[in-house]
């Protein structure tokens, strides 16, 4: 290999990059920004009251900052940490004119903390980094991220944090960033190395406490009941979220007198005085049967937050009564509003909820729920993998369950938007699933993320769950879906690059004795693997294998499918004639079927033939062809092959900067889905 120089003769425009020898002026585009400032900082709290000293404090280190301002606001639960955090953070937006940043973090969540790798694909999406420049490793993930807030005057507002080790991947390396920790614990370790400057909480005072309260029964009455104010806020332990709540209560019952409530809580509290669960006792109990029932329901719900149909299908009411319900208790300060039409529990009041739904709703009644929950989430991925793969094999559904709310998904674009906003509940419904004993929703809910996760290059995602699939095929004795869940499993591994692993995943799923369809789709899968591994005669006898079998069942998709890949074979083998007739069959087997996937496969297998005839001109226009189907549909996986193939077409027609340009967004994207393709391309560039 010849010695990079690293020489520039001429002006730099944008980012550094590295290079050789390069004589001339350089501009490098980089990844589109947002038009305006991220905000991705929730609403702020309807009653701020105190906290002066904590806020000049935190304004006056940013006066101060020099290096990368990392300060962890740590205290007990409910004590207002986030709320002072989003407060301070919204009133000193004009210091941070590039954007704030935001994620909860769930790092007391019963049913587990975020992932980093969640919350940094959340910060990409901010940045409106397209998918097929993200990388499947976090480590470049995380790379990724900070290259984006690198210069950029921002605030990184990381809520409600574990430990250390869920942080510290977030942060970031600029100097100009100020970061805000929350968290229960001291988050030592972060002070110890990274320099984090600890900010403790403590209760509100007395006045403070007053001051709370008169915001919801006025300053009249807090003065007129003095005595008794100050027995509640003692009652609330001075908590926030407690004198929110107690607060809510008084000012809707007018008739209820401030010392009434005080006996009330007294008579409901364990015993030391300072109990929290007695407020939350108190408002519970004043709460009609309905958003009674809705309340401790959302205690089951295993997300860190909650849409409409969602919250409708758990509690089996419709929409518009499930909204009034919702108002109800936001209303009584025992849910909030994160966004238009979702909503959030406080981590307390969600474990208060899950408290009273075991106790008040029989075994028979919560499992009718969960189901209801994951019947909208399963039904409602299913219409959306329909519309991302088409004329992919669909698996069999029972009815979503009475009471079911399912929101529409009539487009691909709809399918993305309502995948991306509910990611993390999707994943979170499998872990519920596993944990309830759904073992029909272990299985079928990952197959509906199949595509999403696929196309998106959530390699980690995709193969977690379809490990949750196989476990639960065994654990039903179903071994048709034991082998589905094997074929789908292989062809995470042959994406991933990892051919000897689908190879024999796939070789494991040949042995399950299925249907026909079954049989012709494990020996399509197993020779793209063979393909891809450069076992050609492999992979020509399970394709032409495939093909007999399919042709046999007339099963149209798996025709197609064999076809394309009998002719990828073929083209291998250098039997070119064969080949441009399997792939023209296909061609002609779907113009105006509406199956873009295939004809685009079918196309860029022609172009692939056109090359080797040396017809380059037509390699282009067909590798040209079958890319903007695989763009439309964010098939990253196949662009890169595409776009490497198309840059050799380039090359050879003497196109040299247009092959350059192909190759090099190959290899950026085989390097975002950590394949390892990326060597041989990076070669070419």
């Amino acid at each position: 290999m010849a010695e990079l120089l690293n020489g520039v003769n001429g002006p730099v425009h944008g980012p550094v990059v590295q290079a050789g020898a390069v004589h001339g002026g350089v501009h490098v585009h980089p990844a589109p920004q947002p038009s305006s400032p991220i905000n991705q900082l929730p609403p702020a709290g309807p009653h701020f009251v105190g906290r002066e000293h904590a806020l000049d404090l935190l304004s006056a280190r940013v006066d101060r900052q020099a290096t990368l301002l990392i300060t962890s606001i740590v205290g007990a639960a409910g004590i207002g940490k986030t709320t002072l955090a989003v407060h301070w953070a919204r009133r000193e937006r004009a210091r941070f004119p590039d954007g704030q940043l935001y994620v909860d973090l769930r790092g007391f969540d019963p049913a587990g903390p975020v992932d980093p790798a969640t919350a940094v694909r959340g910060f990409l999406d901010a940045f409106q980094v397209p998918e097929e420049r993200i990388p499947v490793d976090l480590a470049a993930q995380v790379a990724l991220y900070r290259s984006h807030v690198e210069g950029r005057r921002m605030l990184i507002l990381l809520d409600n944090a574990r430990d250390p080790d869920q942080v510290r991947p977030l942060l970031p390396g600029s100097p100009t960033c100020v970061v805000l920790v929350t968290s229960r614990n001291r988050l030592g370790g972060l002070v110890a190395r990274e320099q984090a400057t600890p900010l403790a909480l403590d209760f509100l005072s007395v006045a403070e406490s007053r001051e709370l309260l008169s915001a919801y029964l006025g300053a009249d009455r807090v003065r007129a009941e003095r005595e008794a104010v100050d027995a509640l806020a003692e009652r609330c332990a001075r908590l926030p979220i407690a004198l929110a709540i107690a607060g809510s209560r008084a000012a809707t019952e007018p008739y209820l007198e401030v010392d009434e409530l005080v006996t009330e809580l007294a008579e409901l509290s364990t015993g030391d005085g300072l109990d929290v669960r007695a407020v939350f006792d108190s408002s519970y109990r004043t709460l009609s049967a309905e958003p009674a029932r809705l309340f401790r329901l959302l205690g089951l719900h295993p997300g860190a937050d909650i849409g409409v149909p969602a919250a409708a299908s758990l509690v089996g009411l419709p929409v518009r009564r499930t909204r009034r319900l919702l108002d109800e208790l936001t209303g009584a300060a025992l849910l909030e509003v994160r966004s238009p039409g979702r909503y959030r529990q406080h981590d307390l009041l969600r474990e208060y909820a899950a408290e009273r739904a075991a106790e008040e709703e029989t075994t028979e009644a919560r499992q009718t729920a969960i189901t209801r929950v994951l019947d909208c989430y399963l039904h409602t991925s299913f219409a959306g993998e329909r519309q991302l793969y088409p004329y992919r094999d669909a698996i069999p559904l029972d009815p979503a369950r009475a009471g079911v709310v399912l929101p529409e998904v009539p487009d691909l674009a709809a399918a993305w938007d309502w995948f991306t906003a509910e990611h993390g509940n999707l994943l979170a419904a499998v872990d519920l699933a596993v944990r309830e004993g759904f073992t029909g929703h272990r299985w079928r809910l990952p197959w509906t993320l199949s595509s999403y996760f696929g196309r998106s290059g959530r390699w980690r995602d995709w193969e977690a769950t379809q490990l949750e699939a196989l476990t639960a095929a065994r654990a039903l004795g179903d071994r048709e879906v034991e082998a589905l869940a094997l074929r789908v499993l292989g062809r995470v591994h042959t994406l991933s690059g990892r051919y000897g692993d689908a190879v024999d995943v796939l070789d494991r799923a040949l042995a399950i004795p299925v249907g026909d369809a079954g049989r012709a789709h494990a020996h399509e899968a197993i020779s793209l693997a063979h393909e891809r591994r450069g076992a050609m005669d492999d992979a020509h006898s399970h394709a032409r294998t495939a093909v007999a079998i399919a042709d046999a069942t007339g099963h149209r998709a798996r025709r197609v499918n064999a076809r394309i890949q009998l002719g990828r074979a073929l083209v291998g083998l250098g039997r070119l004639d064969e080949a441009r007739h399997r792939l023209g069959e296909v061609v002609d087997m779907t113009a105006g079927s509406g199956d873009r996937i295939g004809h685009a496969d079918a196309t860029e297998g022609l172009g692939r033939v056109r090359h080797r005839l040396g017809d380059f001109e037509g390699a282009v226009r067909r590798f040209g062809q079958a890319l903007e189907c695989y763009r439309d549909f964010g098939d990253r996986w196949s662009q890169a092959y595409a776009l490497c193939r198309l840059g050799d077409s380039h090359a050879a027609l003497g196109r040299h900067g247009d092959a350059r340009r192909a190759w090099r967004e190959s290899w950026e994207l085989f390097t975002r889905i950590g394949h390892p393709e990326a060597e041989s391309v990076r070669g070419r560039t």
